[in-house]
């Protein structure tokens, strides 16, 4: 077997992009997303709501990289091997526009409170004004990050949880006893749960395959080779849309298939049991039940089928606790740090309130634990 020694340095070169690039790159933004969440305004008249500068900065800077990239590559192939490929000028193009494109959608939308005024701009540029008594309800998804605001039963705006000061405006709606419902409001399931823990990744999948699909769009209108390559935009969806979304569904399934077991040894059903309770969301913590989602995958634990729950520790699989059953059975179980503890502490201590406010926190404790 002949071994290709510019396949071996290809290979290196990907690895120590991820490693040394990618990965470093990734935490840095989370981190100074986190750091720009924690020094902003702690007022509660005045503030605005935006994605943190660091993450539009790196957007828009990835954008203008793979211009100057293709354009480097361009130059240095015409000039030593006299091979000018006008196809990798609009490859640069059609990256750094789709960058951009990306870039607009996290920049542009913000909310401004000025006193009792709320401006809304989305990602179209289209300003909106309201007040706080116009107000009559808000919702808030902590799998998707979303903040929704509510005049009447009309949505007024929408706008990310992760954004700087997001935590200042959940808090002004609750001085103002505006209530702020879970966004999922449906009969809690099983499949409902699975299905509320993949379904960020799903978009996020969906999303990119929609941006790959619009750049081999773009190559086909301006180049030859460009038209060949439609042929793979259903691919696309149908491997990085449905494909991986599908395999990743292994991450909730395990948690689903815990309470399955807690139904077959405890002798009870779990949807009978929640809709007699009247539970919908996402999330229940009460005096017999932790139910929570976490990094994409679902804690559900009945309190009497626990025996010990230990605290938390790190693993290259990312925060883990040990579970022991009344059985005698130990599960590992896998999610963001803050939930471990939650949930150690729910079995020692009982039930805690917490508010909305409370929940969000957690969730963007959570994105930070994951991406880091």
């Amino acid at each position: 077997m002949v071994v290709n020694m510019g396949d071996i340095l290809e290979s290196f070169l990907r690895v120590a992009m991820v490693v040394f690039i990618v990965g470093p790159l990734t935490a840095w933004v989370a981190r100074r997303g986190a750091r720009e969440r924690s020094e902003a305004t702690d007022s509660l008249d005045r503030f605005t709501v935006r994605m943190p500068a660091a993450i539009r900065t790196i957007i828009a800077c990835c954008a203008v990289a793979f211009e100057l990239l293709m354009l480097g590559v361009y130059v240095w192939q015409g000039v030593s091997l006299g091979e000018w490929d006008h196809e990798l000028v609009w490859f640069g193009h059609a990256m750094a526009l789709a960058g951009m494109a990306i870039w607009a959608l996290l920049s542009i939308p913000r909310i401004d409170v000025d006193g009792e005024r709320i401006l809304s701009r989305n990602a179209f540029g289209i300003r909106k004004e309201t007040t706080f008594g116009n107000i009559t309800r808000a919702t808030l998804h902590t799998q998707m990050m979303r903040i929704d605001l509510f005049e009447g039963d009309r949505k007024f705006c929408s706008i990310s949880l992760e954004g700087v000061c997001s935590l200042n405006l959940l808090a002004r709606l609750e001085e103002e006893g505006i209530e702020v419902s879970d966004a999922v409001d449906g009969p809690m399931t099983k499949a409902g749960l699975c299905w509320s823990a993949i379904k960020p990744l799903t978009i996020v999948f969906n999303g990119m395959a929609l941006v790959f699909s619009l750049v081999i769009a773009f190559m086909a209108v301006f180049t030859d080779a460009g038209a060949r390559l439609l042929l793979l935009v259903p691919f696309l969806f149908l491997f990085i849309g449905g494909l991986l979304p599908l395999l990743m569904l292994s991450m909730p399934d395990r948690g689903i298939l815990e309470i399955g077991r807690q139904e077959r040894e405890l002798g009870f059903s779990f949807a009978e049991e929640m809709a007699s309770r009247g539970t919908t969301g996402t999330s229940l913590v009460d005096d017999d039940w932790f139910i929570e989602i976490s990094n994409a995958r679902v804690v559900a634990f009945r309190r009497d089928y626990l025996k010990k729950v230990t605290a938390h520790e790190n693993s290259e699989s990312g925060d883990r606790c040990t579970v022991t059953t009344k059985g005698g059975r130990k599960i590992k179980v896998y999610a963001a740090g803050s939930t471990l503890e939650d949930l150690r502490s729910w079995f020692k201590q009982g039930a805690k309130a917490r508010s909305t406010l409370d929940r969000a926190e957690d969730a963007l404790e959570t994105t930070s634990d994951w991406v880091v």
